[in-house]
């Protein structure tokens, strides 16, 4: 990475992430783009790596990091989404020595299936709680559903429990990743009726509770995708069009448990 780039991802707000037109068509509620995931890549993974998404949905991760020649294990319970990324991944040709390995199972489990350290770089978007099950704030899209498996996160109806159950991912997240390592968590703040949830810092509180330190964060702007804006609350009560998510970056130092 030259001097220029590094100034470039630098910069605290990222606004010029889109994704392909290729990747606007896939049904798939809450996915993101794979030059997100190339630029995390670059900056956070040593070279030949090993990446970890124990939220892998659409494949974005696993992808990004089949293009850019790392070694790459997600988790999905979903055999639609397991079937979505093995097909995104056979449209890649001659990128990498090392296939994805894809295991349909309960994120919960993760650590039956990684050995300890064998990480370099975690890669995700949990679930947004059962947020979407409903319509999305800024623009009044229709409901957007992952499914209706049992061990969903996102089917968990209770607030505290849901992150309760996502902090038993995130141990084995950090059990599995290698000393000085990052998980780099993207997350959107959640409001459902007059309740206003902050996500991002749940998730930060979580995190640190695990042995995690909170290294940044960089405010990513969706803004351009958001065609569809609507005045929320007006004349009554104001509220805020979130088009904007997180990246929590968080390391495991060695000073660290």
């Amino acid at each position: 990475m030259d001097g220029r780039t590094w100034l470039r991802y630098s910069i605290s707000v990222w606004d010029d992430l889109v994704k392909t037109a290729e990747e606007r068509a896939l049904k798939h509620p809450a996915m993101f783009p794979t030059a997100l995931i190339e630029r995390l890549l670059e900056v956070f993974c040593p070279p030949g790596g090993v990446v970890l998404d124990p939220f892998m949905g659409s494949g974005s991760t696993v992808v990004g990091a089949y293009r850019r020649g790392h070694r790459a294990i997600g988790f999905e319970l979903s055999p639609e989404y397991v079937e979505l990324t093995t097909s995104r991944l056979g449209e890649i040709h001659g990128r990498s020595d090392y296939y994805p390995q894809i295991v349909q199972e309960d994120s919960r489990k993760l650590a039956e299936h990684v050995d300890p350290g064998q990480v370099h770089l975690c890669i995700t978007s949990p679930p947004y709680w059962d947020i979407l099950n409903q319509r999305r704030s800024a623009d009044g899209k229709g409901i957007r559903n992952y499914g209706d498996n049992p061990g969903d996160l996102g089917s968990i109806q209770d607030y505290q429990s849901f992150l309760s159950e996502l902090g038993v991912v995130f141990e084995q997240v950090f059990q599995v990743l290698a000393p000085g390592s990052y998980c780099v968590v993207v997350v959107m703040d959640i409001r459902k009726g007059s309740s206003f949830y902050p996500y991002h810092m749940d998730v930060s509180q979580l995190m640190r509770e695990i042995g995690f330190v909170l290294d940044d964060i960089i405010v990513w702007d969706r803004r351009q995708e958001y065609n569809n804006l609507r005045p929320l609350g007006y004349p009554h009560v104001f509220r805020v069009n979130k088009v904007h998510e997180f990246i929590l970056i968080f390391q495991k130092r060695t000073d660290n448990r």
